[in-house]
């Protein structure tokens, strides 16, 4: 009886202890993976992962200081049609690219295009073209 007694009130004072599951933060980020002719367009938001493939138009790298554009790449898309983005050099002392731009066309407004949900936030292109 004893036994009996002490397992309640020892499950009970466990049972006080436990504590809900916290919600840890969450993935975020937006990226434009370029390998070789083939590019993706990859949007994580709260943890949730959504991409568009396309193919690379055109990537072009310039490596002069003096110009205001690092590098543009242009993806053909089958959902968003062509879109360009362009790194922007912040400080030409040092060649920091942290500008990202997208560039607007009509079809990334069409609910088909995941591309047009990023719009307004922070892109990073990963080039693993050789």
């Amino acid at each position: 009886m004893q036994q009996i007694l002490m397992t309640i009130l020892l499950s009970a004072l466990l049972m006080g202890c436990a504590q809900p599951q916290v919600e840890g933060p969450k993935a975020n980020g937006n990226y434009l993976v370029i390998d070789n002719d083939e590019a993706w367009a990859v949007l994580v938001a709260d943890g949730v992962r959504v991409e568009e493939h396309g193919t690379v138009i055109g990537a072009i790298h310039l490596d002069s200081p003096v110009t205001a554009v690092a590098a543009s790449y242009v993806i053909d898309t089958p959902n968003c049609g062509r879109v360009q983005w362009l790194t922007e050099r912040e400080d030409a002392a040092d060649g920091a690219t942290s500008l990202m731009s997208l560039h607007y066309n009509k079809q990334l407004a069409d609910s088909s295009c995941v591309i047009g949900e990023g719009l307004s936030r922070v892109w990073t292109v990963l080039d693993y073209s050789s």
